[in-house]
C-alpha cells in the first residue's frame, strides 16, 4: 500500500510510522471449514506477514479478519481497497451532514459533536471537550462505518477504533477503509439491490424498537418562554400537539425540584400532552449524591484509577465526571437516577450527549482509546433502553441524537443534534442530508431541530427559515421544535407561537397527527424490512440514475414523495418524479376548517422526468403514488397520547373511526374493531 491512504485497488496492507507496507502475493492458503484462510507477504522490509480470514456468517454475509502476523510493534492501522466503477454512489456512512453521496469524499468514523459552520469553530474549540470535537466537515453524533453502495452491496467496519473511508481521494476508481488498529474486522453484505443490502445489515446489527406509544410519532413542541401562555396559544389554534419537551436537567447537576416538576407535569397531563424532560451522563461534582458515586465506583476512571473528572460547558461551566456504563453498578446507579424523573411522572427525555469520553479513560471492562471512546454511546444508550423496557411501568419517550455501530436498537427516537439557524451547511440542507444518511444506516425514527440551536455567525432563525423547516420536520420520523439554543447576539427569534409561523405549524401539526396510521404502517414496515420512514431514492428508484442521484427529495414512507424548500425565497420547486403516475397534493385537495383533506379533481403527473411544482409559505410540495390509499384519524382527534382533561379528543376516543383517501380520487369512513 503506498501513500496516505489504503493504497491501490485490491490492495491490502498495514501502517507504521514510515509508511503502509502492501501485501504482495499468497504464502499458504487453507480451508477451515467453511472459512478461507491465508497467509500473504507484504512489502514490510522487517518481513512481517498479514493473515487473512473469510467466512460466511448467514444469509448474504460474509465476514473479514485481516491482521498483521507475528510482531504488531509499531503498527497504526490496517487498511483495503475495491475497485470502484464510474457511477458508483458511496451511501451510509451513519449521519452526515456534507453529503449523502460521499463519493470524492474522506469520512471519519469517530463520535463527536458538530459538524458547527467553519467560521464558527475556533470559539467552539475553547468550549467543547478535545475528544468530543473534530474540525471537520464530516464530524458527527451518530457515525456508523459503513458504505452502502449503489452497486448493491455493503461494507461494515466491525471495529470500535476509529475508521477512515477514501472514496476516491488517494487513487481514481477506486474506494478505501483503514482502522487504526493491528486488526481490521469487516462484514460485507450482498444485495441484489440496495434495499436488499440494507435489510441485511439492518437485521444484524439492529433496528430501532417499535414506537411504545402512538405519540412518539405525533407533534412535539418546546415552550419558548411562559409555558402557561404558550400552551394557551397552542391549544386555541386548536394545535398543541401530543408532546411537549421540557428541560429540567436532572443529570448532571440536578436541577430538578419535586413539587416544581410534579405542577408542570400535571397542567400538560391534563391539556392531553406526554411531557419530556433532560439527562445527559455526566456528574456534576457539585451534585448531591456524587460523593456517592465516587465511593461505589459508578464512574469512569483515570490511569490513577480515581473517577475521570473535566470540564463541561452548558449554560455555565461545570467540573463532571460520567458514568460508566461497562459496569453493572454504573448501570444501575443510572436506573436509580431515571427513576426519580419517572416517578415525578415524566413521560422520557433527551437523552443527550455521550460524545467527550476521554481517549485515556478506562471502562470497568478494561475498554480505552478510541475503541472505548466510540462504544460509549452504545452502552449509555443501552442502559437507559434496559431501564425502559424493565424497571418502567410505562411507555417512555427517549431520544438520543450520539452513536455508534449498533446504538440503533437501544435508541427509541434519534434527533439530529444542534444544528446552526441556517439555511445550508449544518443548518435545513444538512438536515434533510442527515435524515436521508440516517435512512441509509439503518435509523428511521428520526427527527431534527426544527429551526436550529446555534447562531454563533448565522442570524437567528427567521420565519421563512422557520416555516420551511416545519414543512421538512412534519415529513420526518420525529416532528419536534426548538424553541431556543445557543446565540452569541440578543435577536428575536421566530417560534411557532406567533405569526404566520403558527399557522403553518397549525397545518402541519393537525395534519401530522391525522397522518399516525400512515406512520406507524410505514414504521412497522422497517421493523419487518429496514426501509426507512425517509427513504432515499437509491432505496425504490435505483434503476433512474437522475432520480437516484438526488438528495433533496425523498420518498416518505411507502406512497409520498417530499421534496421541502432548501432555499429562502423559493416559491417554486422542480421536482424528479421516479417512474410511475403521481399525484400533487395540494393542486388536488382542499383542507377543511378542522385540517382534514378532501379530494377534489386529482392533479395527476406522469413520472419519469421533472416537473416544477407551486411551493408558496405555506406548502410543502407534497406527491402521492397513484393508487395509494392513505388511513388518516378522524381530524377531531387532538392528542395521540391516553392524557387530557374536559374536552380532550384522544386518540383512544376515536379509535373506531378512520378516514381512507384513495388516491387519485375519492375517500370513504369505515368503523373498525
Amino acid at each position: 500500500m503506498d501513500g496516505a491512504g489504503a493504497g491501490a485497488t485490491g490492495a491490502l496492507g498495514f501502517r507504521t510510522g514510515v509508511g503502509w507496507w502492501r501485501a504482495t502475493r499468497v504464502l499458504d492458503e487453507r480451508r477451515d471449514g467453511p472459512a478461507y484462510e491465508a497467509t500473504l507477504a507484504t512489502t514490510d522490509p522487517l518481513g512481517r506477514r498479514m493473515a487473512v480470514r473469510l467466512a460466511p456468517a448467514g444469509d448474504g454475509e460474509i465476514t473479514l479478519e485481516a491482521s498483521v502476523a507475528g510482531s504488531r510493534a509499531g503498527v497504526d492501522a490496517v487498511g483495503v481497497s475495491f475497485h470502484s466503477p464510474r457511477g458508483e454512489r458511496h451511501l451510509g456512512f451513519g449521519e452526515r451532514s456534507d453529503a449523502v453521496d460521499q463519493r470524492g469524499r474522506e469520512v471519519e468514523n469517530y463520535v463527536a459533536e458538530g459538524p458547527y459552520l467553519p467560521p464558527e469553530r475556533p470559539l467552539v474549540a475553547g468550549f467543547v471537550p478535545l475528544p468530543g470535537y473534530r474540525p471537520r466537515e464530516d464530524a458527527t453524533y451518530f457515525p456508523i462505518p459503513w458504505l452502502l453502495s449503489s452497486r448493491g452491496v455493503g461494507f461494515l467496519v466491525d471495529n470500535d477504533e476509529t475508521s477512515t473511508f477514501a472514496l476516491g481521494t488517494d487513487r481514481a476508481g477506486a474506494w478505501s477503509v483503514s482502522v487504526a488498529a493491528p486488526v481490521l474486522r469487516a462484514r460485507v453484505f450482498a444485495g441484489p439491490a440496495p434495499a436488499d443490502v440494507l435489510r441485511r445489515f439492518s437485521a444484524r446489527v439492529g433496528r430501532q424498537p417499535p414506537p411504545a406509544a402512538p405519540f412518539f410519532l405525533g407533534p412535539w413542541w418546546q415552550p419558548a418562554g411562559d409555558e402557561g401562555a404558550d400552551l394557551k396559544t397552542l391549544r386555541a389554534a386548536g394545535a398543541a400537539g401530543s408532546v411537549v419537551q421540557t428541560y429540567t436537567h436532572y443529570l448532571p447537576c440536578a436541577d430538578q425540584d419535586e413539587a416544581r416538576e410534579r405542577a408542570r407535569i400535571a397542567r400538560f397531563h391534563d391539556a392531553g400532552l406526554a411531557v419530556t424532560t433532560y439527562f445527559n451522563p455526566m456528574m456534576c461534582t457539585s451534585h448531591p449524591r456524587y460523593g456517592e458515586a465516587r465511593r461505589r465506583g459508578v464512574l469512569t476512571r483515570n490511569a490513577l484509577g480515581l473517577p475521570y473528572e473535566y470540564r463541561y460547558t452548558g449554560s455555565a461551566q461545570f467540573l463532571v465526571g460520567q458514568l460508566d456504563f461497562t459496569s453493572p453498578a454504573g448501570r444501575g446507579y443510572f436506573g436509580d437516577l431515571l427513576d426519580e424523573a419517572v416517578g415525578h411522572g415524566y413521560d422520557g427525555w433527551m437523552e443527550d450527549f455521550g460524545e467527550y469520553t476521554p481517549l485515556d479513560a478506562r471502562g470497568a471492562d478494561g475498554s480505552t482509546g478510541t475503541a472505548g471512546h466510540n462504544r460509549y454511546v452504545v452502552d449509555y444508550h443501552r442502559a437507559a433502553h434496559d431501564y425502559a423496557r424493565e424497571r418502567a411501568s410505562r411507555p417512555l419517550a427517549r431520544y438520543n441524537r450520539s452513536g455508534w455501530t449498533g446504538a440503533a436498537k437501544h435508541s427509541q427516537i434519534v434527533w439530529g443534534g444542534d444544528p446552526s439557524t441556517t439555511w445550508g451547511f449544518d443548518g435545513l440542507r444538512s438536515a434533510v442530508r442527515n435524515g436521508l444518511t440516517m435512512g441509509l444506516s439503518g435509523v428511521s425514527l428520526w427527527g431534527s431541530d426544527i429551526g436550529g440551536f446555534f447562531a454563533l455567525s448565522e442570524p437567528q432563525t427567521t420565519p421563512e427559515l422557520l416555516a420551511r423547516w416545519l414543512q421538512f420536520g412534519f415529513a420526518s420520523g420525529v416532528m419536534r421544535t426548538q424553541a431556543n439554543g445557543f446565540a452569541l447576539r440578543d435577536t428575536p427569534r421566530a417560534q411557532i407561537f406567533d405569526g404566520e409561523p403558527l399557522a403553518i405549524w397549525r397545518r402541519y401539526a393537525r395534519l401530522r397527527t391525522q397522518l399516525y396510521p400512515y406512520l406507524a404502517g410505514a414504521q412497522a414496515e422497517y421493523g419487518r424490512t429496514g426501509l426507512p420512514l425517509m427513504r432515499h431514492h437509491a432505496l425504490e428508484h435505483g434503476d433512474d440514475p437522475r432520480v437516484a442521484g438526488r438528495d433533496d427529495q425523498y420518498g416518505f414512507g411507502p406512497d409520498l414523495l417530499v421534496a421541502p424548500v432548501l432555499d429562502p425565497g423559493r416559491r417554486e420547486r422542480r421536482v424528479h418524479l421516479p417512474a410511475g403516475r403521481w399525484v400533487d397534493w395540494w393542486r388536488s385537495v382542499s383542507l377543511d376548517a378542522a385540517g382534514a383533506p378532501h379530494l377534489g379533481s386529482p392533479r395527476e403527473l406522469e413520472g419519469g422526468g421533472d416537473t416544477d411544482l407551486p411551493a408558496p409559505l405555506d406548502e410543502l410540495p407534497l406527491l402521492v403514488r397513484a393508487g395509494a390509499v392513505l388511513a388518516l384519524l378522524d381530524p377531531e382527534v387532538q392528542t395521540l397520547t391516553d392524557y387530557g382533561a374536559g374536552a380532550t379528543v384522544r386518540l383512544r376516543d376515536r379509535a373506531g373511526r378512520m378516514r381512507l383517501l384513495a388516491w387519485p380520487r375519492g375517500h370513504r369512513r369505515v368503523a373498525l374493531g
